[in-house]
């Protein structure tokens, strides 16, 4: 399965992914601070390396879940896989989580829209992305 793996897809899609986060939170940021009282980890590189890694690791994951059959790399299964697992999996759980901690539905909103929606850009990356013959090896 490694070999039908699009590697380079997989760090387009995690840099995508991690731009994205920049530009949501950027937008959001009053909101967030504020869901947040005013307080958020503080930015050091190794916050956004960690960051990035995370995200080529959520990547690299929909690569492999994609390259199980062949039919299932298209840019359509690809966002429609993130889609269902961003929703079923991770938004419910997150907001059971959140529940549970009396947080605000706004800050859950923000956090989950984010994955959500980052994650079928990652889905529509590598599962679009088409490799060339000699790549597939």
């Amino acid at each position: 399965m490694p070999q039908r793996i699009n590697h380079l897809a997989a760090w387009v899609a995690a840099l995508v992914y991690f731009v994205f986060g920049a530009i949501w939170y950027g937008a959001l940021s009053g909101p967030w601070q504020a869901y947040m009282g005013g307080k958020g980890a503080p930015s050091t590189p190794g916050l956004y390396i960690g960051s990035f890694i995370l995200g080529l690791m959520l990547a690299y994951a929909t690569a492999v879940a994609l390259a199980r059959r062949p039919e299932d790399r298209t840019l359509t299964q690809g966002v429609s896989f993130a889609l269902f697992i961003g929703i079923a999996v991770f938004a419910t759980q997150t907001l059971n989580q959140a529940l549970y901690e009396a947080r605000p539905f706004g800050l859950w909103l923000i956090d989950a829209g984010y994955v959500v929606i980052g994650f079928a850009l990652i889905g529509a990356i590598v599962g679009g992305w088409k490799m060339r013959a000699a790549q597939k090896g």
